[in-house]
């Protein structure tokens, strides 16, 4: 409603933490095919910088003894299962996919090198809206503040193991907690050349995965091949894929398994360089992919992550 929607007009959140966003643009476009719907807006949120500390204590008042504030962020980036963080799992796959240290650095500055070019500048550009700052020094955030363009392997190299004595998943090459949205309109293709609206891409087809939580990050690989059975295609038909990229060590495991083309894969950097809002980034990806399709004159196209406790989503999207 405080974005001007009527009243009258039906909503609901969705929580599938990080694939919610292209949840919400699958539920609404079940919707338009099933529930009478013409027009959808679809998108998520996150905004991890403003996460807050729960207390569980305070609604049965306060006893003897020491009471512990739990970290909204730390609650979301742990598994519900195993009760371990995400970077555990990370760490996990690395070990059980044999992806090492190395590869997972050598990701993240490619990942990082693909944010700062001029190409992909343009693309946040056109995909960015500008968020006016209020206070004492009003401001325009339009440049995403993530990105790291001066990472190097060297730089990498001298990085701890943020989660395990002896691990190899560090701060460098995970993805990072930051804020971001994104919406999308979507409209059944009756409705919208009774209005000489021309749309960007369709939504072909969406599968599903799940498997082993300790190692979730893994579950594209699944998922994208249900994709692929599903709608008779293959990784070689694919001309850009978004994937999540919530750790090296996943990406590297995941376009390695599921076959996918690297240099079609996240074109202008994915989550290492430009930051992973756990809602929001199904929502981002496909509004990126979307609007890269139509640049690029390209045809069919994939956003794909994986979701803690096991999960993964895959979509294939098609330019009209």
């Amino acid at each position: 409603m405080a974005a001007g929607l009527p009243e009258k007009t039906p909503a609901y959140t969705v929580n599938r933490l990080c694939g919610s966003g292209l949840q919400a643009v699958w539920s609404a476009a079940q919707q338009m095919r099933w529930g009478g719907v013409n027009f959808a807006l679809a998108g998520g949120d996150e905004s991890m910088s403003r996460m807050p500390f729960y207390d569980f204590s305070a609604r049965s008042g306060y006893k003897l003894g020491d009471r512990t504030l739990v970290d909204g962020t730390v609650a979301i980036l742990t598994d519900p299962f195993g009760g371990v963080h995400m970077g555990r799992t990370a760490e996990a796959v690395a070990r059980t996919y044999d992806v090492s240290r190395e590869q997972q650095d050598e990701f993240a500055v490619e990942s990082q090198r693909r944010a700062a070019t001029d190409a992909a500048r343009a693309a946040f550009a056109e995909e960015i809206t500008p968020v006016q700052i209020g206070g004492r020094r009003p401001q325009t955030v339009e440049v995403d503040e993530h990105p790291k363009p001066d990472t190097t392997l060297e730089t990498l190299a001298k990085l701890r193991p943020a989660f395990e004595e002896g691990g190899s998943v560090t701060a460098g090459n995970a993805s990072g907690i930051n804020d971001g949205a994104a919406a999308l309109v979507l409209a059944t293709e009756s409705a919208a050349r009774e209005r000489g609206l021309t749309g960007l891409v369709t939504l072909e087809a969406v599968a599903t995965a799940a498997m082993d939580p300790a190692l979730m990050g893994y579950a594209p690989v699944l998922a994208l091949q249900n994709l692929f059975e599903q709608t008779g295609t293959t990784p070689g038909d694919i001309d850009v894929i978004e994937l999540n990229e919530a750790f090296a060590s996943q990406a590297v495991a995941v376009i390695r398994d599921a076959k996918l083309n690297p240099e079609k894969t996240n074109p202008y950097g994915g989550a290492i360089a430009l930051g992973h809002p756990v809602g929001a980034t199904g929502a981002i990806l496909s509004l990126r992919l979307a609007k890269d399709l139509v640049r690029r004159d390209l045809e069919l196209g994939i956003v794909t992550m994986c979701i803690g406790g096991g999960q993964a989503l895959a979509a294939l999207f098609r330019r009209i």
